[in-house]
Formats: C-alpha cells, structure tokens, sequence
C-alpha cells in the first residue's frame, strides 16, 4: 500500500561502546550518519558520555572527540536507578517511596477489602514487579513492601513511610 509510513520517536537512548579513541571514533561516525540520512540529531546539551572508572586515564580524549557533556552514575533511566554496582536498599528508596505514595492516597477512601486486594494486584504488585524485572531486589526491600501490602489489606493503611521516618524497616538480618 502506497503511504505507509512508520514514526519513530525516541525520548530516551542509550547507546553503549567499548572506550577505546577508534571506537568512540567510528560511534560518533555512526551518530553523524544517522542524523544525515534521518534529519534526527543527537541534543549534545541532553546527552552524556559516561565514563567507567577504568576508562578515566582516557577521558579528556574520549570526550574531545564527541560533543556531549561527562556524566555519571547513577543516573535514573525509565523511572529506574542505572547503577555500576548491586542495588542497594538506599537505591530502592524511590520504589518504597512510591508504593507509600499510592497507599497513602487511597487511605482516605473507604476501600472494601475486595477492592484492596484489586488496587495491590493491579498497582503496587505492578510497581514491585517493576522493579522485580530490572534488578535482584535486596530481602530487606521485599520484606518491606509485603509488610505494607499486607498492612494495607487488612488496616488500610501502609504503615510504611507515612507513619515516621523516610527509612524503612529493613534492619532485618538478610538471610
């Protein structure tokens, strides 16, 4: 059929390659190939080299050749921390943050506890699950989030983050 056309809109990339001055090299005649033949062109004010800690003797060459900014890690990438190590608990503050987000919301509504069971299967199980894709979550964090669901079940509240401080209660010993 005549007139197909297919859009791509790209928000967020991210493209990865060995440093090495050849290499970055030909990826940077890769980034000026495509801009040539799709009009679409790399923001260099938006995007970033990140540079891993062996790759930091090269730095200075490696960034002469392409026209983005040093950044580092970690950085959040589709709602999610990219890290160059293991999740730790502090990184998954921002998904207890969240669930304690969702829970609190609904606390003021006068759920049925069918409806409960609902928004935790199509809502908080979703956050987790998440997160669950991405990385091995840490126990503490497990544990945490169940705590909370199952607070919110049966009392309709998180009994999380709202009721105190910003840590959560994974002092637990990680079996």
């Amino acid at each position: 059929m005549r007139g197909n056309f297919s859009f791509v809109f790209v928000d967020d990339l991210l493209l990865f390659c060995k440093a090495e001055v050849p290499l970055v090299s030909i990826f940077q005649q890769g980034l000026q190939r495509f801009a040539t033949m799709s009009g679409l062109h790399a923001n260099p004010s938006k995007s970033q080299l990140i540079l891993s800690k062996s790759a930091a003797h090269m730095r200075a060459a490696l960034l002469g050749l392409i026209d983005f900014s040093e950044g580092c890690l970690p950085l959040r990438y589709l709602g999610l921390p990219l890290l160059a190590s293991r999740l730790t608990i502090a990184d998954c503050k921002p998904l207890l943050k969240r669930v304690d987000e969702r829970i609190k919301g609904w606390e003021g509504v006068n759920l049925s506890f069918a409806g409960r069971v609902q928004l935790i299967r199509s809502v908080l199980m979703a956050l987790h699950t998440y997160w669950a894709m991405a990385f091995i979550l840490p126990k503490g964090i497990i544990r945490e989030v169940e705590k909370w669901l199952r607070t919110f079940l049966w009392n309709g509240h998180s009994g999380g983050l709202c009721q105190g401080s910003l840590e959560p209660d994974v002092r637990r010993k990680e079996a």
